[in-house]
């Protein structure tokens, strides 16, 4: 099991402070929409690293799961409206999490896997890592839609904004959330795009693993 060194103090230190500098941009730019996330985020990072070796964590899991949070974050300097890259914003913050949180399953549980691939036990503990990270993805979503049934339309996951329709739309009635794609059908373009991170988790840490151990059989033959 790995312990907490000191590039994991490092990392946790370093992310409350990328956070801490993230809110007070947001509220010298007067957009504090995102403030809540990322005071949330804040406590998941010191989470994390309060229970890191319960988790069987590594520094590189850590620290994709800590980066992981961060484009959501930057939604204050209007991403969510006008993406800098050439998918969708949102489609992109619901990437990473999941992708994140697919590696923290398959790390956790990678402790009980056998060195073989393709056995029960190896496919069975996949598996569980595949519907254990949708169900974080799920989760976002319930905790989306909660924050819109008490905030309304307006900017961050706690509210029903540009992010949750098309791209460059903004919505502030249920008959543009449906002329521009929003409500149902965002939510399933959502959890497609988590599927996606899952997946992609999922097969790095196959691949990593499986070089790992070919890698040991080689050395200690």
């Amino acid at each position: 099991m790995a312990g907490k060194g000191i590039f994991v103090k490092l990392n946790a230190l370093l992310g409350v402070l990328i956070f801490v500098l993230l809110i007070i941009m947001s509220c010298v730019w007067e957009v504090t929409a995102f403030v809540p996330e990322m005071i949330i985020f804040i406590a998941v990072i010191l989470f994390f690293y309060i229970t890191y070796n319960n988790w069987n964590l590594n520094l590189p899991v850590y620290t994709i799961i800590i980066l992981s949070f961060i484009p959501h974050s930057l939604g204050f300097m209007g991403f969510y409206l006008n993406s800098p890259i050439p998918i969708a914003w949102d489609h992109f913050t619901h990437i990473l999490p999941c992708f994140a949180f697919s590696l923290f399953f398959f790390q956790y549980l990678s402790q009980f896997m056998d060195k073989k691939l393709l056995s029960i036990k190896s496919i069975f503990l996949i598996l569980i890592v595949i519907l254990s990270a949708s169900g974080i993805g799920v989760g976002i979503e319930l905790f989306e839609f909660s924050g819109f049934l008490i905030n309304g339309f307006g900017d961050g996951a706690l509210a029903f904004g540009a992010g949750d329709a098309c791209q460059g739309q903004l919505v502030s009635t249920f008959e543009e959330i449906d002329a521009y794609g929003g409500g149902w059908f965002n939510t399933m373009y959502d959890l497609i795009w988590n599927s996606i991170g899952v997946l992609l988790g999922v097969l790095v840490m196959i691949f990593f693993n499986q070089f790992r151990n070919l890698f040991s059989r080689c050395f200690s033959s």
